[in-house]
């Protein structure tokens, strides 16, 4: 449109290391220095195996089995299932965009 300025986006990025640090993204435990094993992701949610347990059958009752991308494999505690899903860095990035 004749005039008008278009309004700028402006985006930023914040970055969180976690480092090795694990907590569930359910109940918030943390698992940092745990050897429980057990747990899934849900859609981007990591579920600690006491969550998992106590979500499992109502995320079947919605038919929802299908949002768990990832099981902790049996021979891996949660943390350490939850750091390699991280892709080993721990680095949360929150990113938000700004109009001007």
């Amino acid at each position: 449109m004749k005039g008008q300025m278009k309004k700028k986006k402006h985006t930023h990025i914040t970055e969180i290391n976690a480092g090795t640090s694990v907590n569930c993204d359910i109940c918030n435990r943390d698992y940092t220095d745990s050897d429980e094993k057990g747990g899934f992701i849900f859609s981007t949610y990591a579920y600690c195996p006491v969550c998992a347990m106590e979500s499992l059958n109502r995320i079947r009752d919605y038919g929802e089995e299908k949002f768990i991308t990832d099981w902790c494999p049996k021979d891996k505690t949660f943390r350490e299932f939850v750091i390699g899903y991280r892709g080993g860095d721990g680095i949360i990035k929150i990113i938000s965009e700004h109009k001007q």
